[in-house]
């Protein structure tokens, strides 16, 4: 009896208390972290290849 009552509060709580994002929203926010996941990686592979030209120029005195 125990294990019904609370299979039925987890459909209760899925279908009737969680409220899902709209369809619009997650295309928008999908687009914003993959823009930013690219800035970012090509951001981080320019001051990369600025570090390592820097090591160079420094050890090879």
């Amino acid at each position: 009896m125990k294990n019904n009552n609370f299979f039925l509060e987890i459909y209760n709580e899925f279908f009737h208390s969680i409220t899902w994002s709209k369809w619009i929203d997650l295309q928008l926010t999908t687009i914003m972290v993959s823009f930013f996941s690219i800035f970012l990686s090509i951001f981080l592979y320019g001051v990369d290849t600025f570090f390592i030209f820097l090591v160079k120029k420094l050890f090879s005195l």
